[in-house]
């Protein structure tokens, strides 16, 4: 009885094509859970997807380090998260029984300016314009910005870790107008929730603590390991 062996040359294109479907299901699972809803699935896709990687690496070809799969992924679920999230204030699902009931509960319990006179501008949603404001930066620019810079640092571009810095220092920007615009309106949007100061902290400080996090890790990696 005569056995097949695989060439050396296969052995590297099916390795090189079970990486490929493991990127891709990562990339899928990191979307899906920066939907908050699907959130649990997406991490099982996540999971199995990392699965994959590691059967890639047990059969010797060399893979990206785990700590850039890691940060990678974590860049591109916080930039999912945050686009969605804004996106549904900004976007016309503001008006859905969805939108109405989310945001309004979310302004009497945490940030009032979701609760007072909502859906009653033009443009819809929060009638606060600088939120508005910080909502169009961030859903029509800096997030999609992430996203790709996220995908390009997880395919070991250069132009990827360039833009991972560049964006999470915009992000922390962002982070210092929108702190600052909380705070000039604080009597009318946490003086008014049920949280107030704590909703305040929740709000305008948990959410923004990854560029905290990621810039120190992005400053300080092996730059020549972007090498394409």
């Amino acid at each position: 009885m005569s056995s097949v062996i695989s060439s050396p040359e296969k052995f590297a294109v099916d390795s090189q094509a079970l990486l490929k479907k493991a990127d891709t299901y990562f990339y899928l699972g990191c979307a899906i859970t920066g939907t908050w809803v699907l959130g649990p699935i997406g991490a099982a896709i996540v999971a199995y997807a990392m699965y994959l990687m590691r059967q890639v690496e047990q059969t010797g070809v060399a893979i990206r380090p785990w700590t850039v799969t890691v940060i990678g992924g974590l860049i591109l679920v916080d930039a999912s998260v945050n686009c969605l999230a804004w996106g549904l204030d900004l976007l016309p699902s503001h008006g859905s029984l969805i939108g109405r009931s989310l945001w309004i509960n979310y302004g009497l319990i945490a940030d009032g300016g979701y609760a007072l006179n909502y859906n009653t501008s033009g443009a819809g949603g929060t009638p606060v314009p600088g939120e508005k404001a910080m909502q169009l930066a961030l859903v029509v620019m800096v997030m999609p910005m992430k996203m790709a810079a996220a995908v390009g640092f997880l395919k070991m571009k250069r132009w990827g870790l360039q833009w991972a810095i560049v964006t999470n220092w915009m992000y922390l920007s962002f982070w210092v107008a929108y702190a600052a615009n909380m705070s000039l309106q604080f009597d009318i949007r946490f003086g008014t929730s049920e949280w107030g100061v704590l909703g305040f902290w929740l709000v305008g400080g948990i959410p923004f603590l990854g560029p905290l996090v990621l810039l120190p890790f992005l400053h300080t990696v092996n730059r020549e390991l972007w090498s394409e």
